[in-house]
């Protein structure tokens, strides 16, 4: 049995009414194969090409996939050298914390994952801000307690002794 476009249909099926752009899915309802474009009119399936060479629609290598900002990879930063140095100024338990979610960002940036790494950025740099506080009071705790007491033994240890 042929229809009236000259394509023969598999014995038992109906022929298919020809259907015009942009009304339906395509054929039987199913979207067009993959590496094909979708009909005119038609958006393409989830993460397929689009036509005429277009990026994917959607999909986790589609560019800018839940990026903030519109799909800069690097404007996701990793604080990994204010991480480095808050292990030397603010105490070492919150330095190594703070390596830590500095790495965890590169990781979740290569899984694609950008969310979590925007999370983790947020975090480093939390913990980096906490580190170098702590680590600037340190230094004024340490200016009070030892040497001005130090300074002021020397000066009256000077007319006394």
């Amino acid at each position: 049995m042929t229809n009236p476009y000259g394509q023969q249909q598999p014995y038992g099926q109906q022929p298919q009414q020809p259907q015009q752009p942009g009304y339906g899915p395509p054929s039987g309802g199913m979207p067009a194969p993959y590496g094909q474009p979708a009909p005119y009119g038609q958006p393409a399936p989830y993460g397929q090409p689009g036509p005429y060479g277009q990026p994917p629609t959607g999909g986790f290598g589609a560019p800018g996939y839940g990026m903030p900002g519109g799909g800069d990879l690097n404007a996701i930063k990793d604080y990994k050298g204010w991480a480095i140095a808050s292990l030397f100024l603010g105490g070492i338990i919150l330095g190594i914390f703070a390596i830590m979610k500095s790495n965890e960002v590169g990781t979740y940036k290569m899984q694609g994952n950008y969310m979590m790494a925007e999370q983790a950025s947020r975090t480093t740099k939390t913990l980096c801000l906490v580190s170098s506080i702590l680590g600037g009071l340190s230094c004024v705790i340490l200016l009070f307690a030892v040497i001005i007491p130090l300074i002021a033994f020397s000066a009256s240890c000077g007319r006394y002794c």
